[in-house]
């Protein structure tokens, strides 16, 4: 056989080598059921990648996906959080409110009374020092209700910081109660001032200040010379205002009529009672306009002056009596001179 193959040229050496076919290689998978049935499905190489590259593909997107979803919760979270902040602040900034328009009111109520107080004060000439400067009974703090400015940032809500926020609703908590203190301070202060200056102007307006008539004074208080008998000494319980006959009597202080008639010695006479312990008298008067009982404001016309009763010419016999005493009225008298308008009857 040997010779055979020598003599056609063919070695063993030279056996033809099968070649790679040019088939696509494939697979095969058998599915065998638990009845003894079988099933085979074949695939290429090909179809075994693109279902690996769909298989990684879809890995890929779920896992994107699930990344995404649990950024987004976390998000949502984050975002429900701060609306229930938000919304708790937005609460804290309406309480907030509230207080400062309660508080803007109680300070108008205050200006309001220490409005009334200088004007009562200025009609009786009284400026006491609780309203000189620096005393003066108004709140040190402003009457405007807290504005929360937001920082302009490049975030997509633009909202001040929640931290910040807190701070800052924080801070103007404390300041509303403590501003809160000062006003109802401010606001008990002024009560007692408005109650000292009711005091006050009621005590200038019983104190008999004025001048009852216009006139030199011709006889003083205390003792003196009898002038209807020279050699004899007598107690003036008042003083003797020279005047004109028909002068108009302006009462000196609000007091009540307590006597209108003729007197002893006294003639036609007048008696008021201004409370705090006073009492005045109006003697020698030609004519009374005031009767018992009445109320009597200060400046209103009770008498003219006359010569009624013992006395040596027209004058106005004038006494102040403190709880009974008669007293010095010059100790009362001022420089103020009533302007009366009167009206005969």
């Amino acid at each position: 056989m040997s010779g055979l193959f020598e003599k056609i040229g063919w070695k063993p050496s030279m056996r033809p080598r099968m070649g790679k076919s040019s088939a696509e290689e494939r697979f095969t998978m058998m599915l065998v059921s638990s009845r003894g049935r079988s099933r085979s499905v074949g695939f290429s190489l090909k179809t075994l990648k693109v279902l690996g590259w769909l298989g990684l593909t879809a890995v890929c997107t779920l896992v994107s996906f699930v990344t995404v979803y649990r950024a987004n919760r976390k998000e949502l979270v984050e975002l429900r959080y701060m609306r229930d902040v938000a919304e708790s602040q937005k609460a804290q900034i309406q309480s907030l409110q509230e207080q400062f328009s309660v508080l803007n009111e109680r300070v108008r109520q205050a200006e309001m009374i220490e409005v009334q107080i200088r004007d009562m004060l200025n009609r009786e000439g009284i400026f006491p020092q609780a309203y000189t400067s620096g005393g003066s009974a108004t709140l040190p703090a402003s009457r405007t209700s807290p504005v929360l400015t937001y920082r302009d940032s490049p975030s997509a809500s633009r909202l001040m910081r929640t931290e910040d926020m807190g701070r800052a609703l924080y801070g103007l908590g404390a300041g509303a109660s403590s501003l809160a203190e000062k006003a109802a301070k401010v606001e008990a202060d002024v009560r007692d001032l408005r109650e000292e200056a009711i005091e006050a102007v009621a005590f200038m307006r019983a104190t008999p200040s004025a001048w009852p008539v216009f006139g030199d004074i011709s006889s003083d208080f205390g003792w003196r010379v009898n002038p209807f008998n020279y050699y004899s000494r007598e107690y003036h319980s008042g003083i003797d205002i020279a005047a004109q006959w028909w002068e108009p009597i302006a009462a000196p202080a609000d007091g009540t009529v307590v006597f209108s008639g003729y007197k002893y010695g006294y003639g036609w006479t007048i008696m008021i009672r201004h409370g705090y312990g006073f009492e005045t008298l109006y003697a020698h008067c030609c004519r009374l306009e005031a009767d018992w009982g009445q109320e009597i404001t200060r400046g209103e016309v009770i008498g003219y002056v006359g010569q009624s009763g013992i006395a040596t010419g027209p004058h106005l016999h004038y006494e102040v009596h403190l709880w009974g005493t008669p007293v010095d009225p010059t100790r009362y008298l001022s420089e103020e001179v009533l302007e009366v308008s009167h009206s005969v009857r």
